[in-house]
């Protein structure tokens, strides 16, 4: 039996490498004055005296000041995460408690008391008599928002927060700062809703042979300064708390909880594709040039520095798994592609790996729209090169003769498998260039798909209308999903095996 498989970010949650927005807000953190340097370095080995030189780039470029992203983008960030996310983040803050007792056992040890036990002793009821619902409520237009007072954590939050005697002065500001952050995020997305509501139906009844009324825009315009920035900043400072007092705990486990919600709903994608051009026109933009070029290189950096030497990656997980049954020849492969970008993967499996958007092992050149090694694109002559990632939010890599070859081969080995699995993909609208190939293969090409993700309580046929409806496939039966534990079992049975045997 040959099967083909495709890994996205959550077949590799369980080794603790980055993904998500949490990767997203560690790239922001992250200082660039080592970056700058290697830009510089970059710069320096290349050929004033080329035509690349003469032609792509402006005539003082050797000289020219190095400009990175620095805050002037969050409020960029932040009016994009609201535009689009706005229905992700009311649901995140609507499911505050969820969110609540996960950061809770994560802090749990690191201080003598748990959150609950703080609020049953400084406040004389339990945690479950915590709600505000009563006593605090949005107008009728933002209704929706109005889970987060019923919200036992959130409530008791409010209750701490207006406690004489528990927080020092700064200690007492900080919460202050979270808590607000929290409903100007909560009332940016509800808003934002309100917004698109009206700017779509301005008129109730309209006539449309007076062409003039369609030339009227959007009549309101979102506040981005007040509906979620001070929060995203905050966030950004990742200050560390130190737990010598109940006021530090409530602060610190407060603060987590804030990272985790930005960290869900955080659209960085927009700055990606407003900025991915500038890398065609360094003549003319150098300044923006410079800025993709040094954010690209810092995600590269990240991303490598976090996989390190491989020493702290646990071996154990999905491609351990793999591995063990290809070495006991008990699944034969064909194509095994990745949406992920380190090439943690290709040292375990030891085999080549089809990189769908990019590695860091893989680099671009943006004059000659080339893909490959550093040492090979380098060889006849030295230009500008970015790591290539976040391929999906730039076309034109992916109308390079490499890219497209890589995808074409995917397909018509998928196509010759037996079956596919797909492990930890989010079939998301950013996806569609891998979303309209795994389409055509179970709608046009009778191709059986099995699903492996973590089972979170949805069950299996909820998972299944989900990828159904994201995928837009008509053929239902041809989907097979497998929700796993932890331990990437269902019922003390191996994903692997029920691949084999479904």
């Amino acid at each position: 039996m040959k099967v083909g498989f495709l890994f996205g970010a959550g077949a590799e949650a369980g080794y603790g490498l980055p993904s998500g927005g949490k990767f997203a807000l560690e790239i922001f953190r992250q200082d660039t004055t080592e970056i700058k340097e290697l830009f510089k370095e970059l710069r320096e080995k290349i050929d004033g005296s080329t035509y690349y030189a003469a032609s792509w780039l402006p005539d003082d470029y050797k000289t020219k000041s190095v400009s990175s992203f620095g805050k002037t983008v969050f409020e960029a960030i932040i009016k994009d995460t609201i535009e689009h996310n706005r229905e992700k983040i009311i649901a995140r803050i609507n499911d505050f408690d969820a969110i609540a007792k996960e950061e809770e056992g994560k802090l749990k040890g690191s201080y003598s008391k748990t959150y609950t036990q703080i609020v049953n002793e400084v406040l004389g009821t339990p945690l479950k008599n915590c709600n505000m619902k009563h006593e605090i409520s949005f107008i009728d237009y933002f209704n929706e928002g109005n889970k987060l007072f019923e919200s036992n954590y959130f409530s008791s939050l409010l209750k701490l927060y207006k406690t004489p005697g528990i927080f020092e002065v700064n200690t007492k500001y900080e919460l202050r700062k979270i808590i607000l952050a929290i409903f100007q995020l909560q009332i940016g997305a509800l808003s934002e809703n309100l917004t698109r509501k009206i700017n779509d139906g301005i008129f109730k009844d309209k006539d449309d042979s007076i062409d003039f009324l369609d030339d009227i825009g959007d009549v309101i315009q979102l506040n981005s300064q007040s509906t979620g920035l001070a929060g995203l900043e905050y966030v950004m400072e990742n200050k560390t708390i130190e737990l010598n007092s109940n006021g530090d705990l409530i602060l610190s486990f407060a603060r987590n909880i804030i990272e985790t919600i930005y960290s869900s709903v955080l659209d960085y994608k927009s700055l990606i594709d407003s900025n991915w051009h500038y890398l065609y026109c360094p003549k003319d933009e150098w300044a923006k040039f410079c800025k993709i070029n040094i954010f690209l290189l810092s995600v590269r950096e990240y991303i490598v520095r976090q996989l390190g030497d491989g020493a702290r990656i646990k071996t154990d997980g999905y491609y351990h798994d793999l591995i063990s049954a290809i070495e006991k020849n008990i699944i034969k492969t064909t194509t095994i592609a990745t949406t992920n970008y380190n090439v943690f993967i290709q040292e375990t499996l030891k085999q080549d790996i089809c990189f769908l958007n990019g590695s860091t092992d893989i680099w671009y050149d943006p004059y000659v729209n080339r893909l490959g090694k550093k040492e090979e694109l380098s060889k006849r002559e030295q230009h500008f090169l970015v790591p290539l990632i976040f391929t999906q939010s730039g076309t034109k890599p992916m109308t390079s003769i490499e890219m497209s070859k890589r995808y074409v081969n995917m397909y018509e080995n998928f196509k010759k498998s037996d079956k596919l699995c797909i492990v930890g993909f989010g079939f998301n609208k950013d996806d569609e260039h891998i979303n309209g190939i795994l389409r055509t293969l179970i709608d046009i090409d009778d191709k059986k798909v099995i699903v492996i993700d973590l089972d979170n309580g949805r069950g299996n046929e909820n998972f299944k209308e989900t990828i159904v409806n994201k995928l837009k496939i008509y053929n239902e039966d041809n989907l097979e999903i497998v929700l796993v534990g932890y331990d990437r079992k269902v019922e003390g049975v191996s994903w692997l095996d029920r691949v084999r045997y479904l």
